[in-house]
Parts: structure tokens; sequence; C-alpha cells
């Protein structure tokens, strides 16, 4: 008997959780697969995740219409850090005959190298790896790193997904925006009907912006969303911060929301809003997290010594996909990275640009662009 292990946080499931289970149980002709919902998966300790009991039922949901695919709850029940080499050696007892293979998507390969056991997890089961648009890895390339390592090689899945994540779900839930291109209906319903993944103020705050601002603050959000796992940040906070970092871009200074606003200083109008914006969010929706704040006080401007937020919704402003000028894609790269590198370059780039145009330096972005260039060195 062949049996595919499919392991993750579920949180929730996407339609590409989906198709790889499809595209694996045809690639392996795998008897049966088992989905595991873990409780606390490894690199996302400290998290906060759906309720676990939420992560199940979404899961039973979505792989229901799934002929031998089986939703397990093993790893919830056992509660703690999820570890694979754990979990699978739970199943290699429950079915000694099978042979086992696990299935990772191409993020999750990249990293096998850090995991727990990965000796124990080859032994047990063999890897299968799935590419995603977005996270392309040239198995060709990697194979001899993983033989290098292992001394085994890993199956690949002709089958790339699509850029979707749950982290992007989760993004789009809070912006209120449609889910059907990217989660089953069924999980569609669940989350609509548990209030699941809300984020207050954040359709509120959009309700300030016109269209083509809204899908701006969108990328931004969901290109930010994207790093809060790697510097541990709360989600909550990133969204909230990408989400208001342009309410005040369509006040005008007459606005009540702008009413006992002032400055002590003179700022260039293309840095003003970043001020008001951090008013509005303190006087008009409470926000009192100053790191939350911040993000929006010093996000067109930069400032020195910037908090992870702060640097993460400036740089996240600047190179979300929206935008397009030349040498976006090195600063991107840079971005991905290195983030104070990434200060750096882009505060650079900025100066440049504007002395370039004729445009009004603000005295608060050099004083930022010499702290990071002292940084870098």
């Amino acid at each position: 008997m062949k049996i595919a292990i499919f392991g993750g946080s579920f949180d929730p499931v996407h339609s590409e959780h989906i198709n790889i289970v499809r595209a694996a149980q045809a690639a392996l002709g795998a008897d049966k697969v088992i989905v595991v919902p873990a409780f606390i998966p490894p690199h996302k300790q400290g998290k906060s995740l759906a309720a676990p009991e939420d992560r199940l039922a979404m899961a039973k949901l979505a792989f229901a219409p799934l002929k031998n695919c089986e939703v397990s709850a093993y790893e919830l029940n056992a509660g703690g850090t999820s570890y694979t080499y754990m979990t699978l050696a739970y199943f290699k007892n429950k079915y000694p005959d099978a042979k086992l293979y696990f299935l990772v998507g191409a993020d999750m390969l990249k990293d096998f190298y850090s995991w727990r056991e990965p000796e124990t997890i080859l032994s047990l089961a063999e890897l299968v790896a799935c590419n995603r648009e977005g996270e392309r890895v040239n198995f060709a390339a990697e194979q001899l790193r993983f033989f290098a390592k292992f001394k085994k090689r890993f199956l690949s899945i002709e089958y790339t997904g699509r850029d979707i994540s749950s982290t992007k779900a989760r993004v789009l839930t809070a912006f209120g925006e449609d889910l059907k291109p990217y989660l089953p209906e069924p999980v569609i319903d669940y989350i609509e009907a548990k209030e699941l993944y809300r984020v207050e103020r954040v359709k509120d705050a959009l309700a300030y912006l016109k269209p083509a601002r809204k899908k701006h603050t969108l990328r931004v959000a969901m290109t930010a969303a994207s790093f809060e796992n790697r510097y541990k940040l709360s989600e909550h906070s990133v969204i909230v911060a990408a989400a208001l970092h342009d309410v005040a871009k369509n006040l005008s200074p007459s606005a009540p929301e702008l009413a006992g606003f002032s400055l002590q200083e003179e700022v260039p109008a293309p840095v003003l809003h970043q001020y008001t914006g951090a008013y509005v969010a303190e006087h008009t929706f409470g926000i009192e997290d100053e790191d939350i704040l911040n993000a929006i006080r010093f996000h067109s401007s930069g400032r020195p010594n910037m908090s992870v937020l702060e640097k993460l919704v400036f740089l996240s402003d600047m190179l979300e996909p929206g935008r397009d000028f030349k040498g976006i894609k090195k600063l991107r790269k840079v971005f991905a990275e290195d983030l104070d590198e990434c200060m750096y370059q882009s505060l650079r780039h900025e100066l440049r640009y504007l002395k370039k145009q004729g445009g009004d330096i603000y005295p608060l972005t050099f004083r930022a662009y010499e702290y990071y260039k002292g940084v870098r060195k």
C-alpha cells in the first residue's frame, strides 16, 4: 500500500492544497492520502492560528470530495509542537507494511535541512516536492544539494500550483475581498459563519481610500504579511499598519478627522500624509500600539533606527508588486534577503530620484539614509 502524508497548518485550507493532493494521487498512484493539520508547526511557534477545531473542520470540509483522502486529528490531539518525524513514526507504526510518502511545497523543501531529525524523516518516508508560482525551486540543482547532505533523492511532482497561500487568504479575508478564486466554497462559508480572520478597523479604514489606493493598500498588506512569520511579528499588527498606512492620503486639511492636528516643522507635501495618517489612526481608529503608529508615521520618509515593523511597511509600500521603476527588481531581491541593506539601497534610490526631479529632500529621510549607510558598514 502507498500512503501519502500531507501536513500543514491549513489556516485556512486553500484550493492549491486540494490540487497538490490530486496531483500526488495521480503521480504516486497513492492508495490513500492522509491530511494532518498541525497543532503548532515548528516554523510557526508563537504564531496565533485559528483554533484547532476550526482548522480541523475546514480541512474535513475541503478534502471531503476527494476519494481515498482522509483528515487525521493525530497532531491536534497530541498537542505541543508538531514535529514531522514523530508523526511519520506514528503512521509507520499504524501501517507497518505501507510505503509512506511525505508531501511538501517548494518553500518547505528549501527549509527541510533545518527540520528536527531530517534523517529520521527520510528513513520513514520518501520526500515528495511540488512547486508553486512565486516560489519555484530548481529541482535539478536542489537534488544535488539534497543528495550531498542526505545521500538520498527526493521525488518531484510535475505540477506547479498557483501563487496562493494561507497567509494571502487571511489578508484577503481581513480586507473583505472575494475568496472564491482561492478557497473551496464550503471553507468560505465556514470562515464567514465563524467570522474567522477578521481584523478590526480594516474595512472602515478602506472606506477612506479611492479604488486605486485600496488596491495598492491590499498589495502592501500582502507583501508585508509574507514576511511576518520570518521576523516573528504579529500578523494582526502587520495587517493593521499596512491597512492604515495611507488612510489620510485623500483627506483634506479641513477634514473633521484632522481637527487638532499640527506639526512643529514644515514637511514636503508628499510626506505629510504619513503624519496625518498616524493622527487619524490614533484619534479616529483608536490605535494605541506605538509600533503600529510609527510604522504609519514614517512609512514615506523613513527614519533612523526603525523597528522591524516600520521597515517592513516602508519597504512593502515602496516595493509592492504594483510599483514599477528602474532597479526595483534588484531592490525586491535584496528585500527578501536583508532588511537593513534594503533600507539603505531604497533610501539611496529615493534620494537620487528626488535630486534628479528637483523635489524637496526631507531632512529626516537623509538622516535615515545616513543611519542605514552606517549600519551597512
